[in-house]
């Protein structure tokens, strides 16, 4: 019970603050980038880094409505994330749950190469992941240097570059809660995105990667922003957000 209230005084102490909407529009981002891919670059494999609870839409509900051979594994060593997962995917066998731990890069290989066809395009899904890990840069090399040539990779960080001091308060509370959470600026996740070839416009806020209308035609109304579909960005394009976001492609060596 004592663990159920932290957890839930934790939530509310974050519902608040700037680092919210940074972690929702890099969600929806992922979702946009499946759908690009699903349908102007034809993948219909996707793996998932560090998936979280099921929320629907997930990447499979997208993938599969795209294509009728689509692939998913998910990856998570969180336990309540592996129950719930598990029990989402019993049905059809073209999805995959693994509690591997996504630092153990011989071992995501090793899932990745079981259950996918490493001959046809394939996409990583690594959004609000690396900021869990103290030595992700290293992690997402070892993993860029064993994947093929051509495969995408979807990718989201929080920063602190914008909103500095609430998204570093935000930062604390998660570590003071025990949980070590990773603030990288642009130099950095640029650094770590080298390995890819990475489609226009590049770097950007979430929200911004592949506008819809919906971001600019509110009616009039500023404070207004329609909610489209759940993948449309609903943070209005002029306003700032405390995440980049990429998809990339592998390139050679």
């Amino acid at each position: 019970m004592a663990e159920a209230i932290g957890r839930h005084d934790l939530a509310e102490g974050l519902s608040s603050s700037t680092i919210r909407p940074a972690i929702t529009e890099s969600r929806r981002f992922t979702r946009r980038a499946v759908e690009y891919l699903s349908d102007h670059h034809g993948v219909s494999q996707f793996v998932e880094l560090g998936c979280g609870l099921p929320h629907a839409p997930n990447i499979h509900d997208i993938a599969e409505q795209r294509s009728d051979t689509a692939r998913t594994l998910y990856v998570d060593s969180d336990i309540v994330a592996a129950t719930h997962g598990r029990a989402m995917l019993h049905e059809p066998p073209t999805r995959f749950f693994t509690d591997t731990d996504f630092t153990d890069t011989d071992a995501i290989l090793g899932d990745i190469t079981t259950v996918m066809d490493m001959s046809a395009p394939l996409t990583v899904c690594m959004s609000g992941t690396a900021e869990w890990i103290s030595d992700a840069p290293a992690v997402l090399a070892a993993l860029t240097d064993r994947l093929p040539v051509g495969t995408w990779l979807v990718f989201t960080h929080v920063t602190d570059e914008a909103y500095p001091q609430h998204i570093r308060a935000a930062a604390e509370t998660l570590r003071c809660a025990g949980i070590p959470y990773h603030l990288r600026g642009r130099d950095e996740i640029t650094a770590m995105l080298a390995g890819y070839q990475l489609l226009q416009p590049g770097l950007i806020a979430p929200h911004r990667w592949a506008p819809t209308p919906n971001d600019d035609n509110d009616g009039g109304d500023g404070d207004v922003v329609r909610q489209v579909s759940a993948t449309a960005p609903r943070h209005r394009a002029a306003w700032d957000l405390s995440a980049y976001a990429a998809i990339g492609q592998r390139c050679r060596n």
